[in-house]
């Protein structure tokens, strides 16, 4: 399928980019070359999808295998899917549109708008800016805040200082990748404006470019229309099927679904350096969204792109591959790995999906890399054309590997006792109930469920495995390693509490 938007005055000179080079290999020479390379791959499954671009063409746009691998669902190019850590691209651009606007500077700082917010040690809220936020500058860190966003509620943004107050800890200074700033950034334009990152997204971004397969609300697509994550079991050709994320795990730096047909628009509008007539989405804007602010320091090509990166921009790596500067992102979540690229300099740009998480993360990195290597004629395009599609099994066997000795080193540790508790259906009631700590967020439900006792935090669901009295591995999948989980009893032996993953809960029901 050809798709083509009326294409405005071209823009590159906005991002001081020339007009795209001549080529060894056309860009559609180069797409035809990739997918008969992907064709190669073994064990591609259950679904993948591949889009390549020019400004004004679509030169591959393709789908593999099933959306739902218990069902055989078709997966089509039109089937949403779930790409995490790339929302904070989209986010990037809304927020340098905003900035344009006037509606949120990207020079204001968190004290501007959380005065009474207190950062820990000494961390001065007055001296970071949105933009260090959406750039990883910031140097703070709060595991159990982005925890709580990616896998178990929607954190209200008038929450949000308190939370920190509580779990933010000071780190190094300088560039750190994470999702806390871009969601701390969320929170403050909802503060800003009383409209969430979710609403701006549809009215800036989605609705404006068409991106009618497109939403950072998953309620607005069936589960029969969205693709499903998998995860391997550990056994031969078992996928255990991991349930689209609910609407409440949607966070600013992870919470987009998208199709392969709508990232062609979407990747076209940053070669074109400018948004089609009517979006209202200025050069300008464009330009500062691709701007790169924080140094990396990742010229080693020590990191997920193997390439060398050096700066980031509002929601994009900026990296190199053979002198021709490459915009980059990947994602990934439990049972799913994806990743896009764009090179206004080469004119292309290029996104992989993928519905599991057996290793294809590699492969989707591999297209990419691959991709580039035809058009840019490199030396060693033709012996790595030859050797990954064949090594992908060996790869595959290695993380399968991993996986089995993790989980096998986990349950040998002594903590366990050689998990030799069977408890009763009787005994294992007397655990259920409600737990809570000190963040409403983390209320735990632990409930008995066909025999086997299980818990809920939010949208999270937990499976508790006895391994000695009072003491279970709780898992959020299979081959999760157990996180200890030691209920507590008073003197007269009743249940009153628990500890798990360094938290204390009491028993409240």
């Amino acid at each position: 399928m050809m798709k083509s938007l009326c294409l405005a005055a071209t823009s590159l000179a906005a991002l001081g980019l020339t007009a795209p080079m001549a080529f060894a290999e056309t860009p559609q020479a180069s797409a035809e070359r990739l997918e008969a390379f992907i064709d190669r791959f073994p064990q591609l499954e259950p679904g993948f999808a591949v889009v390549v671009v020019t400004p004004d063409a679509v030169l591959l746009e393709r789908a593999w295998g099933e959306a739902r691998a218990s069902t055989g669902t078709p997966l089509t190019v039109d089937t949403p899917m779930y790409i995490a850590s790339q929302t904070k691209a989209y986010l990037g651009l809304l927020a340098a549109i905003l900035d344009e606007r006037g509606i949120l500077s990207l020079d204001s700082t968190i004290a501007d708008h959380w005065p009474d917010i207190a950062l820990p040690d000494g961390v001065d809220p007055a001296a970071w800016t949105m933009r260090d936020l959406l750039t990883h500058q910031v140097p703070i860190s709060a595991d159990r805040v982005t925890e709580i966003e990616a896998y178990m509620a929607r954190i209200e943004a008038a929450d949000y200082p308190a939370l920190l107050g509580l779990y933010a800890q000071a780190r190094e200074p300088g560039f750190e990748y994470d999702n806390l700033g871009p969601n701390i950034y969320g929170a403050i334009l909802e503060t800003v404006t009383g409209r969430s990152w979710q609403d701006w997204l549809d009215a800036e971004l989605y609705d404006p470019l068409g991106l009618t397969l497109t939403s950072s609300r998953t309620s607005d697509f069936s589960l029969d229309q969205q693709s499903w994550n998998h995860t391997w079991l550990a056994t031969e050709d078992d996928w255990l099927e991991v349930r689209p994320k609910t609407d409440a795990m949607m966070h600013s730096a992870g919470g987009t679904v998208t199709s392969p047909s709508d990232i062609t628009d979407w990747l076209q509008l940053f070669l074109r350096g400018e948004g089609p007539a009517g979006s209202d989405i200025t050069a300008s804007a464009v330009a500062t969204a691709l701007t790169g602010y924080a140094q990396t320091h990742q010229e080693d090509r020590r990191n997920a792109y193997e390439m060398s990166c050096s700066h980031y921009a509002l929601g994009w790596n900026v990296c190199e591959k053979n002198g021709h500067t490459l915009y980059i992102h990947g994602g990934g979540y439990t049972g799913s790995r994806s990743m896009m690229a764009v090179s206004p300099e080469l004119g292309v740009g290029i996104a992989a999906f993928s519905n599991s998480d057996n290793m294809s993360g590699w492969v989707t990195s591999r297209v990419i890399d691959m991709y580039l290597q035809f058009l840019t004629d490199d030396p060693e395009a033709e012996a790595r054309e030859a050797q990954r599609p064949d090594y992908y099994p060996t790869q595959i066997e290695r993380l399968q590997g991993f996986i089995a000795q993790r989980q096998e080193r986990a349950r040998a540790e002594e903590v366990w006792g050689g998990w030799s508790w069977q408890p009763d259906a009787d005994t294992l009631s007397g655990y259920v109930g409600r737990y809570e700590t000190d963040t409403p967020y983390l209320t735990l439900e632990i409930a008995v469920r066909d025999g086997q006792l299980t818990g809920r935090i939010g949208d999270q669901s937990l499976y508790f495995e006895p391994a000695q009295p009072d003491l279970f591995g709780a898992r959020t999948i299979p081959y999760d390693v157990p996180v200890e989980t030691r209920f507590t009893r008073d003197d007269q032996g009743r249940i009153t509490g628990l500890t798990r993953d360094g938290l204390v809960y009491r028993r409240v029901e």
